[in-house]
């Protein structure tokens, strides 16, 4: 059996009747409690989300994992797209939430379900007082070659630099810088998708600033101030552009921290504004090069 780990702010406490009554089965094998919020491994054994969360941050880093385009996985929160050693039989997994298994141990465990709630929510609060959330962001570029012009130009390749984050509501906007030879090297956009579109004729590196909304800040050490004073509010990211083939991805592990529990009800007052600075942006993007428009249904037409 595995060692328990010692989680963030957990701290011990009488156990309820309830919970003296707890199934063996219904017990994680990390904390020794009532499973919260449980996820099942790829090789059948069950954890706390936060218990599991906790042990693959200590068993991994969180550098940046190459990934192929053809890796389209959907965007969850750690530690569902996390692989680590299980616990228990130290063999390579993925975990994912187990909903069927929540909703049966909410209806067995009623009042002990509830505190493990409570716990949880406090736990995910740091020192400051601040709530801790993941976010997982994909960095990358798509590439297609092209045919050149008849002037003999160079540029015939095409391609797609994005940054796509798990959470596109806490983000102010993506700051793209390119090679000066660019007519607008710097683009700024304020609205998902964040990507741009461009035609040249080798590769280079290019650098982002994603910045967070008010409110949020990034847990990392690489992480800058905002201009307006935001503190953390930016993170730095470079990617050099991947020409050989269909072009590559990234995936970052990261975390932000929330000033207050209501942060989203604000940002949610702040969202009209969002349509209106998309449509700006691309105003402000000359060399924006709209993608292909889909070719017409015609499956219909006599």
């Amino acid at each position: 059996m595995a060692e328990s780990l010692p989680l963030p702010k957990r701290t011990r406490r009488e156990a309820s009747p309830e919970e003296t009554a707890v199934d063996h089965d219904d017990l994680c094998h990390i904390c020794h409690m009532l499973l919260h919020r449980p996820v099942l491994t790829t090789c059948r054994h069950t954890f706390c989300e936060p218990c599991m969360a906790h042990w693959a941050d200590v068993s991994i880093t969180t550098q940046m994992t190459t990934l192929g385009l053809d890796v389209d996985e959907p965007l969850l929160l750690p530690p569902n797209e996390i692989e680590t050693k299980c616990p228990m039989c130290r063999t390579l997994t993925v975990a994912k939430l187990d909903a069927d298994r929540e909703a049966a141990l909410r209806s067995k465990y009623t009042s002990s379900y509830d505190s493990r709630q409570k716990e949880y929510e406090e736990a995910a609060r740091d020192e400051t007082g601040a709530f801790v959330e993941p976010l997982t962001l994909f960095l990358g570029n798509e590439h297609r070659l092209i045919r050149t012009d008849e002037l003999g130009s160079k540029n015939n390749h095409e391609w797609v630099f994005f940054v796509r984050p798990s959470r596109t509501d806490i983000i102010e906007e993506v700051q793209i810088f390119l090679h000066p030879t660019f007519r607008n090297p710097k683009i700024v956009v304020q609205h998902p998708p964040y990507h741009i579109r461009r035609v040249g004729w080798g590769v280079f590196s290019i650098d982002a600033n994603v910045i967070l909304k008010a409110g949020y800040s990034w847990v990392s050490s690489e992480a800058e101030d905002t201009a307006d004073g935001g503190i953390k509010g930016k993170l730095p990211l470079e990617w050099m552009l991947d020409f050989r083939g269909r072009g590559s991805q990234g995936r970052l592990r990261l975390k932000v921290r929330k000033e207050k529990d209501n942060q989203e009800e604000e940002d949610q007052r702040q969202g009209e504004r969002s349509h209106r600075l998309w449509l700006q942006q691309r105003q402000r993007d000359p060399d924006y090069i709209p993608p292909p428009s889909p070719p017409p249904d015609t499956s219909n037409r006599r």
